[in-house]
């Protein structure tokens, strides 16, 4: 969510605040009705790995105006799940036990459905285990259909590690929104969706109802570096228009594929603007100097600051502008400027990536970004009318992605990679948006509530001056480093996907 003049809304630890204390609160005021925002959104803790055991739901903005008719709508939620703690798993993530890298892989999948702001309890005549016994999951879980109606069916992945394929047997899905970005209808047979994304299609209700159908919601093994024996990764739920019918389930499609995004239309145009500033930022993995496997964007892998980027930037006066203030992780942009950023995974795996406080729109994708060949890397075209908007944008192995942003939106926002695993191991960097703006708009517009800096201070964290807590721009002794390549960055490692060779 964008968060305008209130970037210390945003949640994110280190960046926006240190975090809430135990026993404290922290209220977040979310603007839905100056920002020009709606759509489908999630809200999780942003500290941790808190998110991976729970701490997170849908949260739907709505418009005035609606883009598209519907009769009825349901939101349903995709995720990984743990049967063991992330603080447990995290450690054996992050160990010299682990050179590789390789990510906990999810105990289960999960579907579960909302309306109304309720969760949907479970199917009559099921009886799950009392701990899920007022929700329904997976195949305890139906969406109740009428004949002839239109449904509008919001999916958010809500998980750690795993990307779906989502589709429902007997049944024609369009798309209208992603993200949060509303599109012209588009159809689609088998919608793929990784970590964090979220879209909105229509679904016609069939006019028979002497059967039911089942959804399908498939986890992407080829995320995983082996899939366990004990492992169900497809799991399957149902439309139900006659309760005392049978379920038709049609079995596996023949064949996944990713959907390209690129080919949506938004419905309100926003044309590519020409960029004043070009940063490049390559994915790599590698077994450092501790011993540890950890992700680098340009080979540096990313350390948080003592102090929240946000304080940073309202303490420093002038010298909010020096990007060394802000540690390795730190890229200042000016206000204003158009930005393209171009992120190349030079992994093994495919990455979903997250800018915080900003839609980007999607300009150029390569299928090798090393390749010679226009056809695997072609050029940029500039000048497209009306290019899809959204903020999280899948990366597959060895291929790139070209963004383009306007930095109208003065704050800190995380970039990163929304697989918990890696954002943790360091994949992610901090735009800090036109820091002296946003110093006047925290002086006229709206300041920053005084438990900001007090929840830090109460963490026996410094709450002002740069990254490591000084009020010098260049002065950062202190601050967490590393670890760092061994022998000059010569031994970058593979991690996530098939075995290594």
């Amino acid at each position: 969510m964008f968060f305008n003049a209130s970037t210390w809304f945003d949640g994110a630890q280190g960046v926006s605040q240190c975090g809430i204390p135990p026993g404290q609160s922290f209220d977040y005021v979310i603007p839905t009705n100056s920002s020009g925002q709606w759509g489908t959104y999630w809200v999780h803790a942003h500290a941790s790995g808190q998110y991976v055991d729970g701490l997170r739901a849908p949260f739907i903005i709505r418009p005035y105006t609606e883009a598209h008719s519907y009769d009825a709508e349901y939101t349903i939620v995709l995720s990984d799940w743990y049967h063991e703690e992330h603080s447990v798993l995290i450690k054996q993530f992050i160990n010299v036990a682990n050179p590789d890298g390789i990510e906990p892989i999810p105990d289960s999948a999960l579907v579960y459905f909302i309306q109304n702001d309720s969760y949907l309890g479970p199917m009559p005549g099921k009886n799950p285990a009392s701990v899920t016994s007022h929700v329904g999951f997976n195949e305890n879980a139906t969406l109740p259909f009428e004949p002839g109606k239109t449904y509008r069916l919001r999916i958010a992945n809500v998980g750690a590690f795993a990307a779906f394929f989502f589709w429902i047997d007997g049944h024609e899905m369009r798309i209208i929104e992603v993200d949060g970005t509303d599109v012209e209808e588009s159809p689609i047979d088998l919608l793929s969706i990784t970590v964090a994304q979220r879209y909105s299609v229509l679904v016609t209700a069939r006019n028979d109802t002497s059967s039911n159908w089942a959804i399908h919601a498939n986890m992407d093994t080829d995320m995983f570096d082996k899939v366990p024996p004990t492992l169900q990764p497809n799991v399957t739920s149902s439309i139900t228009y006659n309760s005392s019918a049978s379920v038709i389930n049609l079995g596996f499609v023949d064949a996944y594929h990713d959907f390209n995004d690129s080919t949506l239309v938004p419905v309100v145009v926003e044309p590519m603007l020409p960029a004043d500033r070009t940063i490049e930022l390559e994915v790599s993995f590698a077994t450092m100097d501790d011993g540890t496997n950890r992700a680098m964007f340009n080979q540096v892998t990313y350390n948080y600051p003592l102090v929240p980027t946000v304080l940073s930037v309202l303490t420093l006066g002038s010298n909010a502008t020096d990007v060394t203030a802000y540690g390795t992780g730190g890229i200042v942009l000016d206000h204003l400027s158009a930005v393209e950023i171009i992120l190349k995974n030079g992994d093994v795996g495919k990455h979903p990536f997250h800018l915080h406080g900003h839609k980007v729109q999607i300009v150029n994708r390569a299928q090798n970004y090393s390749s010679t060949d226009p056809t695997l890397n072609p050029p940029l075209v500039e000048g497209q009318a009306n290019p899809i908007r959204r903020d999280t944008v899948q990366v597959p192995p060895g291929s790139s992605v070209t963004l383009r942003i306007v930095a109208d939106n003065p704050g800190s926002w995380l970039l990163h990679c929304h697989i918990e695993w890696h954002l943790e191991a360091g994949l992610a960097v901090t735009f800090v948006e036109a820091p002296l703006e946003m110093q006047q708009r925290a002086n006229t517009i709206q300041a920053p509530p005084a438990s900001l800096a007090q929840q830090c201070l109460a963490q026996n964290l410094p709450a002002s001056g740069n990254a490591a807590g000084h009020a010098s721009a260049t002065d950062l002794s202190g601050l967490p480093t590393g670890p760092f390549l061994p022998n000059n960055g010569t031994r970058l490692a593979a991690h996530v996907g098939p075995a290594r060779s």
